[in-house]
């Protein structure tokens, strides 16, 4: 089996990948401080507790994004399984060829992002993933990433508003029954949802303006679920899409 990471400023992704589908995925918060040993031991229950044996992981393939925990698990992982991960960045073949000022900026997630987008869509793309950053990727139709836009996560912007005023409370995060509030929480959920849509929307019209007029969008990440039934220009929702890209990335390094 492949187990695959993806380590977020969030949240990391896990996922167990063989005979041609995904075994078991899961969603821990990402902790930046805890040492190999604590990683360890959740893993351990995480794994252990959905009957899987660790003795039958034979590849590890990790994405990240939070610099101090790369470090961690591929600690961890070399010494847990006695296998060194295989860490997407510079010299990993992907598949893509990354149009950027400087590819080895472009993150792992996005990259990983692309790479599933592209194998799902064939063509032109844009991987929108939201999490604490909502990041827009873009790939070509030839299969070159070919640029990013970078907003304010939805939670991130939320949690703001709400600590930088002192009337404000945190509500939850989901749409209001009309745009005009009649009360607080209302008021603060219809300019953040459809704030958010609104913003989302007009990303989505001028990268595809730049891309191509008919690239195709789907939407991953934790917070997919609320913007992304709001919007018709996301025709597709997968919450693993960063997992399956890191699946094809660990596919094409044998």
């Amino acid at each position: 089996m492949l187990l695959a990471v993806d380590i977020g400023n969030t949240e990391t992704n896990l996922g167990l990948y063989g005979d041609g589908g995904w075994k078991e995925r899961f969603r821990v918060r990402t902790v930046v401080g805890k040492p190999p040993d604590e990683y360890e031991v959740l893993l351990k229950g995480l794994l252990t507790g959905r009957g899987v044996d660790p003795d039958g992981i034979t590849r590890v393939v990790l994405g990240s994004v939070v610099p101090p925990l790369t470090a961690v698990f591929r600690e961890l992982l070399s010494r847990w399984l006695g296998k060194d991960p295989l860490v997407v960045g510079p010299g990993v073949k992907t598949g893509l060829d990354i149009r950027a000022d400087h590819p080895s900026e472009v993150g792992a997630d996005l990259v990983a992002d692309a790479v599933a987008a592209y194998e799902r869509f064939g063509g032109s793309c844009i991987a929108v993933d939201f999490g604490t950053a909502t990041t827009f990727t873009c790939v070509d139709r030839g299969g070159a990433l070919v640029g990013v836009a970078i907003a304010p996560g939805l939670a991130t912007a939320a949690g703001a508003l709400a600590t930088r005023a002192a009337l404000l409370p945190e509500v939850p995060l989901e749409p209001p029954p009309r745009a005009m509030g009649r009360n607080t929480r209302e008021a603060m959920q219809s300019g953040l949802i459809f704030g958010y849509v609104g913003l989302v929307r007009e990303l989505i019209y001028r990268l595809r303006a730049e891309l191509d007029p008919g690239a195709r969008v789907i939407a991953t990440g934790g917070l997919a679920g609320i913007i992304a039934p709001l919007l018709d220009e996301i025709e597709a929702v997968d919450p693993w899409l960063t997992l399956e890209g890191l699946r094809l990335i660990a596919a094409r390094n044998p």
